[in-house]
């Protein structure tokens, strides 16, 4: 259930690193912004793609315009926009900037509107259509954001309003681009807008790591590797290109070269936490417990505290029926991170195993806290439907189940307890089919009851 992984969100200016495993998203986010609030509009959130960092303090009309939005008068706010603009030709159009607006606000049905109103009465302004591709981007429309990222381009070609504004699209266009065709696997295209990106901003990390990832799944991994070391040259925050690399070479099922890569990069930098991170998760992964079991145990004196070694320190000791040990490091990553729900999962998966009732009653506890957390998580609704069940609460327990499976995208641990629950109901059938998928997964995290599912697989054929 544990998937660890390097969270890689690209940007103009780079990337920032997350947690564990290396999964490079497509940096894609609505305007450059996501997930804001209320109290986080500003105008550099509206106006720091448009203008010199240095003159945003003198835009009081768009401050005044965000005050007047915030009081909900809609109509007072783009009086101030309408001034800030006409002070300032070279601002994003007025129905734009109220996009943005409602956006933050979490308002997306008129932050639409406003961007059809955008695109009609401005139609040469490409940002329209690159906020509605990365929004379709973010929500699986592949077909839609392909689209929608080529109208862009189009435009960005004949775009002459604002210097900073044009550079800015056609990095987001091309990136954008480039992130459709990686999910189609077409990595020459892919390869082709990463390099036009970087043409326009060479010193973009996020672009040159998707490159060196997109020039490996070409088999070009000394290119590849070249990449990873211009990104980590970038930004320091990013793996190793030798970690970097064994990542692909695994994704690529080249067991051998992702040994000798993750070698190389712990050879380097045997404390580093994220070399130890990843190498330790690939050991775990491929059955090298032990192995990764005696790095982690050095890996925690060189770096005390680490949430991620504490993880897998956690997993590994419960893959080896060391329940102690395992409950311990995982309360003290709970210390470090209270509402963590990939700890709080595996806390109730392990107490639950045990015969003790009061370990059993805190299974329970922690496996309801997660799924009040993770409303929205399938993992956490399987964990909560497993403890229940093993507590013998069945009617609670079908509740849990069918809102995990309602949610989707069930990770192979918890697709393990699916066909269990499945199986002891008298439901071969569908336990098999959900086994055979799940063993079949190419996820990069820890399956950690992978001998489990094919023992059960095995009984059932």
């Amino acid at each position: 259930m544990i998937d660890l992984y390097y969270r890689i969100r690209a940007s103009r200016a780079g990337v920032r690193c997350g947690s564990l495993l290396i999964v490079l998203c497509s940096g894609l986010a609505v305007f450059g912004i996501s997930r804001a609030t209320h109290a986080q509009i500003t105008t550099k959130a509206l106006i720091e793609d448009s203008v010199s960092p240095d003159s945003i303090a003198k835009y009081t009309e768009i401050d005044e315009a965000i005050k007047r939005f915030s009081n909900r008068d809609v109509l007072a706010a783009r009086q101030f926009l309408d001034a800030a603009k006409k002070k300032d030709a070279k601002l994003p159009p007025v129905d734009l900037l109220l996009a943005k607006l409602y956006f933050l606000a979490g308002n997306a049905q008129a932050g639409r509107i406003s961007l059809e109103k955008t695109a009609l009465e401005t139609p040469g302004d490409p940002e329209a259509y690159l906020i509605l591709a990365d929004q379709a981007m973010q929500q699986g429309r592949t077909i839609e954001a392909d689209a929608l990222y080529d109208k862009a381009l189009s435009l960005v070609a004949k775009f002459t309003g604002n210097d900073k504004r044009k550079r800015n699209f056609e990095i987001r266009a091309r990136s954008g681009r480039a992130g459709v065709a990686q999910r189609r696997k077409d990595w020459e295209s892919a390869i082709a807008d990463l390099k036009a990106l970087l043409q326009t901003d060479p010193e973009n990390a996020a672009a040159h790591y998707r490159l060196g990832q997109c020039l490996f799944m070409q088999q070009q991994f000394r290119p590849g590797l070249d990449e990873f070391t211009a990104a980590k040259k970038a930004d320091k925050n990013l793996p190793d290109p030798f970690v970097a690399s064994a990542l692909m070479f695994d994704q690529l099922k080249k067991s051998s070269e992702t040994q000798q890569a993750f070698e190389r990069a712990y050879a380097a930098n045997k404390t580093d936490p994220a070399t130890l991170t990843a190498y330790s998760q690939w050991l775990i992964k491929t059955g090298a417990v032990d192995k990764a079991e005696g790095m982690l145990a050095q890996a925690r004196k060189d770096n005390p505290g680490n949430l991620n070694l504490l993880i897998l320190s956690g997993v590994a000791a419960r893959m080896t029926k060391k329940m102690k040990p395992a409950e311990d490091y995982f309360i003290e990553a709970l210390g470090i991170a209270p509402a963590n729900g990939d700890v709080i999962n595996q806390l109730a998966l392990l107490l639950i195993e045990q015969n003790d009732p009061s370990k059993r009653e805190r299974a329970l506890q922690f496996a309801s806290m997660s799924a009040q957390l993770n409303s929205q998580n399938a993992d956490a609704q399987i964990t909560l439907a497993w403890v229940l069940y093993q507590l013998g609460r069945q009617g609670e327990a079908e509740q849990a189940l069918r809102n995990g499976l309602q949610l989707g995208n069930l990770s192979p641990d918890s697709s393990y307890l699916v066909a269990k629950i499945l199986h002891e109901q008298n439901r071969p059938d569908t336990a098999k089919q959900i086994l055979t998928s799940a063993l079949d997964n190419d996820s990069p995290g820890i399956f950690i009851y992978r001998k489990d599912a094919q023992a059960l697989l095995d009984s059932i054929k």
